[in-house]
């Protein structure tokens, strides 16, 4: 059981990782470039926020 919960911890430090990492690299890219992948600001941020799906 506690194996289970530093598993769970582990993978959430990990996607909060991953989830900061795309925001910077967003965030330094130009509207021309985000429109080039066919998305706004708004849209990113809101795909970036989305709660993470349980298994």
């Amino acid at each position: 059981m506690l194996v289970r919960a530093w598993q769970a911890l582990a993978g959430t430090v990990r996607i909060r990782r991953e989830r900061s990492r795309a925001r910077y690299q967003l965030a330094a890219m130009t509207e021309r470039e985000l429109l080039d992948f066919g998305m706004t600001r708004a849209e990113i941020a809101y795909e970036l926020h989305k709660p993470r799906r349980r298994k």
